[in-house]
């Protein structure tokens, strides 16, 4: 038989957990008393991380592609960490597309600044000018290091660089101004880094007029050095609209830095057939194997139809 005090403490502990039970349900939460349930890119970006830490860099570019394809608050980190991945599987001219990428769409993101660091190496790796990113508002110092002919960098807050922070503006604002004064920098006799970021403001402009300029200088019209950045400008922010163009420069230039450019460029926009057709055709060795060695790590059929061919 239970003993009444034995019944009595039961209930006594029984009351006082249900007790604690509805004062603790009652009490207000907190913002970050629960953390709410992870969205899906939530669940890209740990599964990203996680495959870098286990170096499957592979997975990792395509769990950050999801967080970025979701334009969740992450976006800009994980495009950070997709060219920290892709410069790991030595993807270079991809991993500096995503760059550009994070710079054009998230321009006050402070991982631009990472991925300009990172910059440092892919520009030694695939020779391919890394432009600043343009200040924003409130104006603070400017960090132009565009190489170029005239000896070094601009002078932080120079008159040049002005002229460029005041054009970029414009160019928003009111294209029909703005061009013929990008026309007459690259024209006149601006220094080469000044010259450089013109052509990187024009490539973002979808007006007519830009284009035109654009493409007059990716056909060499203005000079080889502009010339191969414009190429680059044009594969990162054009894709593979103008890979018609690079093509016929390709076939008609004897610059072998404006073709390595050419090259690099079709990497970027992914246009393995192109490339294939470029490998078919060279017939010098060395720029033959600049062309092979970036379509074998390359997913695309075309890419693997060609590295069977050789195998022949």
């Amino acid at each position: 038989m239970t003993h009444p005090f034995q019944i009595h403490a039961f209930r006594t502990a029984h009351l006082a957990s249900t007790l604690a039970l509805l004062f603790a349900v009652s009490l207000p939460i907190g913002a970050d008393a629960i953390e709410p349930p992870a969205s899906e890119e939530d669940g890209a970006y740990v599964s990203g991380t996680r495959a870098m830490n286990e170096h499957r860099w592979a997975d990792a570019v395509a769990s950050f592609d999801r967080v970025v394809d979701g334009r969740s608050k992450k976006a800009d980190a994980a495009l950070y960490w997709k060219a920290y991945s892709l410069n790991k599987l030595g993807n270079g001219p991809l991993a500096l597309a995503t760059c550009f990428q994070l710079r054009s769409h998230y321009a006050t993101s402070p991982w631009n600044k990472d991925c300009s660091a990172l910059s440092i190496d892919l520009r030694t790796d695939v020779r391919i000018p890394m432009p600043p990113m343009p200040p924003v508002p409130p104006v603070g110092p400017f960090h132009f290091d565009f190489d170029g002919d005239d000896g070094g960098r601009q002078a932080k807050g120079s008159d040049g660089d002005l002229k460029i922070l005041a054009l970029n503006s414009l160019l928003n604002r009111d294209p029909a101004q703005a061009i013929p004064l990008l026309r007459g920098i690259l024209q006149g006799d601006q220094p080469a880094g000044i010259k450089k970021h013109a052509i990187f403001v024009l490539a973002q402009s979808k007006a007519p007029e830009a284009q035109s300029i654009l493409h007059d200088v990716v056909m060499g019209k203005m000079g080889p050095d502009l010339q191969r950045q414009a190429i680059q400008m044009t594969a990162v922010f054009q894709g593979k609209r103008a890979n018609d163009s690079l093509a016929e420069v390709y076939r008609t230039t004897q610059d072998a830095k404006v073709k390595r450019s050419i090259i690099s460029a079709f990497f970027i926009s992914q246009d393995a057939p192109r490339m294939v057709e470029l490998a078919r055709n060279e017939k010098d060795l060395e720029m033959k194997r600049s062309i092979v060695s970036q379509l074998a790590i390359m997913p695309d059929k075309a890419a693997t139809g060609y590295m069977l061919e050789l195998l022949k």
